[in-house]
């Protein structure tokens, strides 16, 4: 089969490799389409700190289940399938509490080991959920980082009717935008410095959009919020100079989750912090609860997912598709590599 796979910073090569074979819990699919991540964009550049060369990318998967193993009751040859790319222990305190997505061993499929940038992938059955009919499989690879959005709406616990403020407008922040919205949130306000992807906010239904870098966002929040102001925060642009904003401008007492993956060490202030009794949440990955969820708000119609694509490319063209991103980098949210 034809595999792609980053051997150094910006140089794919595609080889030929045998088909994966499978134990008696594995199931082999089929691959149909791959999303690029972010956290594929910084592998791609040398940037990424818990991912080292050669790797085979490809944890936004999906693909028509090609083969399965003995032991395998959960799915049929012929399934449309999404991957949930996560490799752990079982053992740990963490997975022993049903926090697999912080297992102290956790290895991201496409991070820490290949993933799906092939023709055919295999790994263990229960890592893939059926995708409802009406879902194109390029759409279907956005059930995972509409997992991630999800699971960080549900970090405060339950967010219905509250006001809430989501700082960056690229794919993650746009869904958790929409993930609030479908739970019930009252008010949902999105910030951004592209005005593009602030349209495509207001297409996917989002109440409010702040351009940051024309607007005030203390302003416009009081505006739309009320002097109260918003009930929660979750950052999505990991930029120091955005959250120290929020560290200065929110209402006492509320929680701000961390959603952005931050590159370094960053100048907090936590005076504020500590001053203002703010609550700091960190969201890593999901659950297996959190991909269900997702599969059922898109199948009733609460999430959108087509206007995020901003282009599918063959897997012929994988470094077009970096090339691409990065000529439009201020403009793009969602690139599929289709097989």
């Amino acid at each position: 089969m034809r595999q792609f796979e980053l051997i150094s910073p910006q140089k794919f090569v595609k080889h030929e490799a045998p088909e994966p074979i499978l134990g008696p819990g594995d199931a082999k699919i089929a691959v149909k389409a791959v999303g690029i991540c972010g956290s594929d964009i910084h592998a791609y550049y040398g940037e990424h700190p818990f991912m080292t060369f050669p790797i085979v990318l490809g944890h936004e998967c999906t693909g028509v289940v090609e083969q399965i193993g003995m032991e395998v009751r959960n799915l049929t040859v012929g399934d449309r399938v999404v991957l949930r790319p996560q490799d752990v222990c079982g053992k740990c305190k963490p997975c022993r509490e049903g926090r697999y997505n912080i297992c102290e061993s956790l290895k991201v499929l496409g991070c820490q080991s290949t993933g799906g940038c092939s023709d055919y992938y295999a790994a263990d059955a229960k890592l893939f959920y059926r995708l409802p009919a009406s879902l194109g499989f390029a759409e279907g690879t956005m059930i995972e980082p509409l997992a991630v959005a999800l699971h960080a709406v549900k970090r405060i616990g339950d967010c219905k009717d509250k006001k809430v403020l989501v700082l960056g407008a690229g794919t993650i922040g746009n869904l958790v935008a929409q993930s609030a919205k479908a739970l019930g949130a009252s008010k949902v306000m999105i910030t951004d410095v592209s005005k593009e992807k602030l349209e495509i906010a207001k297409k996917t239904g989002i109440d409010y959009t702040v351009n940051v870098s024309r607007e005030s966002l203390e302003e416009t929040a009081r505006e739309a919020f009320g002097m109260d102001g918003f009930d929660v925060v979750y950052e999505c642009t990991a930029n120091e100079r955005a959250l120290n904003e929020i560290l200065s401008i929110a209402g006492k007492g509320i929680p701000i989750v961390i959603v952005g993956v931050f590159a370094g060490m960053t100048n907090v202030n936590l005076a504020n912090v500590q001053d203002r009794e703010y609550t700091l949440l960190g969201s890593l990955m999901y659950t297996e609860d959190d991909y269900y969820e997702s599969i059922d708000l898109v199948n009733d119609g609460k999430i959108s997912l087509r206007p995020l694509i901003s282009k599918e490319l063959s897997i012929e063209e994988m470094d077009g598709a970096y090339q691409y991103i990065e000529a439009n980098k201020s403009t793009v949210q969602k690139v599929i590599l289709t097989v």
